[in-house]
């Protein structure tokens, strides 16, 4: 088959270098109607967002939050993780048929750079300072040593003083992943960083909820925003200044029937099947992005597809609510021993 590795926000509390902070449900309600958002940057938004009750069964009301165009089940409001961004003073004033994004317009992007050529190969998102989530697929082959990461990048031709490029201590794959299987199945892995990121308006982490939650908002019918320096079309260059798309959430069905190869649980499918907009070669890893009351949340990872843009076909994704309590265990932020084939 023509497939390809794409290589080229719920809000998790988590803090930033030792044991984590978790909120219950009316705590983490707060936090998310805060009129400024935690990772929203050079791009904010303080527009009052509306509001929802909680379930009538409920002895109190409780309000809950949810985009005027989106009623998300009670069930999916558990605890939050989020990491706290120090405050900061704003200033006054694999990409098919996407646009360039602006400066800092996505602050949690993450590059992969390889020593040996200085190109970006993958793309990743910014967890916490000390922790990036990437595709598992982007790193087979690849050694300790043999790349880093870069933040706060945009155009990749010339230095623009924000960047910073920091050192992998290790990268943890998924326990369930085996490449000699399945390229693409549980492509999830986390790198652990040498030195913290430094927090600025271009360089924020992005979030991360509950299961129920991260899958109900994926379902929620929003465009999601999906973004990274790969090729702008197939087997063509790639791209020079980050650069972003917005896809819709495809029905599994339909996801399942247009694929040449197996689409499993913990994957999904977005895009358009007759419209040239999609991840490409190099974007493999990066962020599959859905905004909700102006906190940005991470949904999927760019994994795989049957070249891109092709009609009929969808870009595919790794569900990264499936994995949260993996990502919680793995991180340091619950204890104790995740059974393989149950917790994941």
């Amino acid at each position: 088959m023509a497939s390809f590795g794409l290589v080229l926000f719920p809000h998790i509390l988590l803090q930033t270098f030792a044991g984590s902070v978790f909120l219950d449900g009316e705590k983490a309600d707060s936090i998310l109607r805060r009129p400024r958002r935690a990772n929203t940057g050079l791009f904010e938004d303080t527009s009052k967002p509306d509001n929802l009750t909680s379930p009538s069964n409920s002895k109190q009301k409780k309000e809950k939050i949810a985009p005027s165009h989106v009623k998300l089940p009670e069930w999916a409001f558990e605890e939050y993780l989020m990491t706290p961004v120090p405050t900061v003073s704003a200033p006054k004033s694999r990409i098919v048929g996407g646009n360039p994004a602006l400066p800092g317009e996505i602050p949690w992007q993450v590059a992969l750079v390889a020593r040996s050529t200085q190109q970006v190969f993958c793309g990743g998102s910014i967890l916490n300072q000390l922790w990036v989530i990437t595709a598992a697929h982007c790193l087979v082959g690849t050694q300790n040593g043999s790349f880093y990461i870069r933040v706060g990048e945009h155009d990749v031709s010339k230095t623009e003083g924000t960047e910073q490029n920091l050192n992998i201590t290790r990268f943890i794959s998924h326990p369930r992943y085996d490449s000699k299987v399945s390229l693409y199945n549980h492509d999830i892995a986390l790198l652990r960083l040498r030195n913290p990121i430094r927090f600025t308006l271009t360089v924020l982490p992005i979030c991360l909820g509950p299961m129920l939650f991260s899958n109900s908002l994926l379902q929620s019918g929003s465009l999601a925003t999906v973004s990274g320096w790969g090729r702008l079309r197939f087997q063509g260059r790639s791209a020079v200044n980050l650069q972003k798309v917005e896809l819709p959430y495809v029905d599994r069905t339909v996801c399942k029937e247009s694929s040449s190869d197996p689409v499993t649980y913990f994957m999904f499918c977005a895009g358009y099947s007759d419209s040239p907009k999609d991840a490409c070669q190099g974007d493999s890893g990066g962020p599959h992005a859905m905004r909700y009351h102006n906190t940005w949340f991470l949904t999927g990872i760019v994994s795989w597809g049957e070249e891109c843009a092709k009609k009929g076909k969808y870009g595919v994704y790794t569900q990264v609510g499936n994995y949260y309590r993996w990502i919680q265990h793995v991180m340091g932020v619950t204890k104790g021993v995740l059974l393989k084939n149950v917790d994941l």
